[in-house]
């Protein structure tokens, strides 16, 4: 069996020990201190632990990493590639969905997956709820990018794609950009890539944080389509980010006079609402009883919406306020 030399299996060298005769504008990292970062980091990320290391494949894990991403792409299989009529009915139902587009969609953002893993429960793959909503969420993203790419006649994996979250840890990057070969930027980097020919796949992503992301850059940069929470709920969406910037403003300054930063985020939202159509996303969702949900098994999408530029809809500028 060959030696292997990288990291890991090997620890990290300390890059800057004392040096023999330090002085106060020296910086450096003290033995124990470094062990103490390196505990810290083997806890928070427990797949790159030794013991959890595979050095046939020099891959942190042993093989569970691998499995994530082979079930993503399973997910993603069996919505393209239907076995029976419960299946095909599914796949129709998406593609009328992605079909109904009038723009040509030139690219594809991901924001805020989500976790795969989250510390210590990265090494239990039992398919707890968060860890297959994070499959089947993405699994669906790559199957409407495939089918946004057979719409429009072009070769498989060739839509740019991109993903962002704040939140990703190391072992989210691994599945995605390690195994998947896809694109992970750091926060705000995907916000340039979101134009009006732009599909944005938005599961977790809370309405406030759209104001500035994806609203507020010029209705040019309003996205095709947002498959994104119900923007219009009473708890939720537009009301619960206006509402809740409103009460902290007034109880901040003592004014509940509406400012003119809420006032531009309620006139982007009406405007929003009014230039896209809007579909219950998770109403699509197989039916109880219906053979997909042996891979779709968790309500993933619940109260996800599919929003749609309307066609008549032409882009225009925010007027300032």
């Amino acid at each position: 069996m060959s030696q292997h030399t990288g990291i890991p299996p090997n620890k990290p060298n300390n890059p800057f020990p004392p040096p023999r005769n330090h002085t106060t504008t020296d910086i450096f990292i003290t033995p124990e201190a470094w062990e103490e970062f390196l505990t810290e980091f083997l806890e928070q990320h427990p797949g790159y632990h030794l013991d959890n290391w595979d050095p046939q494949n020099a891959t942190p894990f042993r093989h569970k990493l691998h499995k994530v991403w082979k079930e993503v792409r399973f997910v993603q299989s069996t919505i393209m590639v239907p076995r029976d009529a419960h299946a095909k009915n599914y796949k129709e139902k998406l593609r009328r969905l992605v079909a109904g587009t009038k723009t040509t969609i030139g690219n594809a953002v991901c924001l805020a997956l989500g976790h795969a893993y989250a510390g210590e429960k990265a090494l239990h793959l039992d398919s707890t709820k968060n860890e297959r909503n994070w499959i089947e969420q993405c699994g669906m993203f790559l199957a409407l990018c495939q089918m946004i790419e057979e719409k429009h006649k072009l070769p498989r994996d060739s839509l740019p794609k991109v993903f962002q979250d704040p939140a990703f840890n190391l072992e989210d990057r691994f599945v995605l950009e390690q195994l998947g070969q896809q694109t992970v930027l750091p926060s705000p980097g995907a916000v340039e890539h979101i134009t009006r020919r732009t599909f944005v796949f938005a599961p977790h992503f809370p309405a406030d944080h759209l104001f500035g992301t994806i609203f507020g850059r010029g209705d040019d940069k309003i996205p095709e389509i947002l498959l994104t929470q119900d923007l219009g709920g009473d708890y939720a969406g537009f009301g619960a980010a206006i509402a809740q910037r409103h009460i902290q403003k007034a109880y901040w300054t003592g004014n509940q006079t509406i400012d003119s930063e809420t006032r531009k985020m309620y006139e982007e939202g009406k405007r929003f609402l009014k230039s896209h159509h809007k579909l219950e996303f998770d109403y699509l969702y197989p039916s109880p009883g219906d053979p997909l949900r042996q891979v779709l098994e968790h309500h993933s999408f619940n109260g996800m919406v599919w929003f749609e530029r309307k066609s008549w809809m032409m882009p225009r500028a925010i007027e300032s306020s």
